[in-house]
């Protein structure tokens, strides 16, 4: 079954969501153990092609694990520091 390709952003949200969902769930279970998230390094397989609305356009989509359209791939690693917005 073929994919939508995952765009770089959507990888961010896929992320900064789970590290959501881990955050509430401890302070709903009352958590004895809870973790400061520290620095989160972002690893990622892209592939830049041309084909986006106009002819110039490029393309940066995550490819998956053992996937890739043909072409060459670039793998880029970032860090991602979170900031927690207190609570009103």
């Amino acid at each position: 079954m073929a994919h939508e390709p995952l765009s770089l952003a959507d990888a961010i949200d896929v992320i900064r969501g789970e590290i959501g969902k881990a955050r509430i769930r401890a302070e709903v279970l009352g958590e004895e153990i809870r973790f400061n998230v520290g620095t989160v390094e972002l690893e990622v397989l892209v592939q830049l092609t041309r084909g986006g609305k106009g002819e110039n356009d490029v393309v940066l989509e995550v490819v998956e694990a053992g996937g890739s359209k043909g072409g060459d791939t670039h793998r880029i690693t970032f860090p991602l520091t979170p900031v927690f917005e207190p609570r009103s």
